[in-house]
């Protein structure tokens, strides 16, 4: 029985003197901000906050954070420390991250849970600012705090937002005609009827009932659907082959093709 016990004492002692190399080790490694090489990595997997990983060693964990508030840090502690001890320090790295840019601007219009909004220093480039609990009013010139992240859209899409600040209740920066027309008009409110249809050309009747109706020209394309109704199976041509029509070609038998004309 002692013979048992001193087997099991030394694989013990072996076991803690292994553990505390390895913490040693690691803990070096997460104070450089490098991942530990003496840990597994949860089965779980990632937590879903944009890419946090756990790693378990021999006695202590090792949290790997990197959320898509940004928070990018490396954490070690014993098997009890979790995700959430770390809350308000992520919270608050997340709301000195958004306040660290600003823009200034012209609201153009109010959603639920989004505005629209016009750079003053650039005059031409919109942006979408998605933010709740919105109090704002088209017309008013507001700096807006933001992490400095701009995404190439149309409109432009700002980065997590910090806050936004009222600086005037009405802007003096007129807004253009062709940013009002974009946010305001839909072509759900254009119906556009053929009043004559010949070989040499056409005459349309355009109905637009927006407060700001849009620029037409006087060039237009019309697509006309045709039927091909000697279509025997995948991948045999389908449209109308004329000089006004030019065919396609199908692949999962669908056999409507939307043709030109001109």
């Amino acid at each position: 029985m002692k013979k048992i016990l001193k087997v099991f004492g030394a694989i013990l002692g072996i076991i803690v003197i292994l553990g505390a190399i390895f913490f040693i080790v690691d803990y070096n490694r997460v104070q450089k901000q490098e991942k530990p090489i003496f840990c597994i990595e949860n089965p779980a997997g990632e937590i879903n906050d944009g890419g946090t990983i756990e790693y378990f060693g021999l006695g202590y964990k090792v949290i790997d954070f990197h959320t898509l508030a940004g928070f990018d840090d490396i954490k070690i502690g014993t098997w009890f420390m979790t995700y959430n001890d770390f809350e308000e320090e992520i919270k608050k790295y997340q709301e000195n991250d958004n306040m660290k840019a600003r823009l200034k601007a012209v609201v153009v219009k109010v959603n639920n849970n989004n505005f629209l909004a016009l750079g003053i220093e650039n005059g031409t480039e919109l942006y979408s600012i998605g933010l709740d609990n919105i109090e704002l009013k088209k017309g008013q010139e507001i700096l807006i705090y933001f992490n400095g992240d701009v995404m190439e859209t149309y409109p432009a899409k700002l980065g997590n937002v910090g806050k936004v600040e009222i600086i005037k209740d009405k802007s003096d920066i007129q807004i253009p005609d062709d940013i009002l027309r974009f946010c305001y008009s839909t072509k759900d409110n254009v119906t556009v009827t053929i009043s004559e249809l010949s070989n040499s050309g056409i005459t349309l009747k355009i109905k637009d009932t927006n407060d700001m109706p849009y620029n037409y020209s006087h060039n237009y394309i019309i697509n006309k659907k045709v039927k091909n109704k000697n279509y025997t199976g995948v991948g045999k041509q389908i449209g109308e082959n004329t000089k006004n029509s030019t065919p396609g070609y199908t692949r999962n038998g669908n056999r409507i093709y939307m043709g030109r004309i001109k």
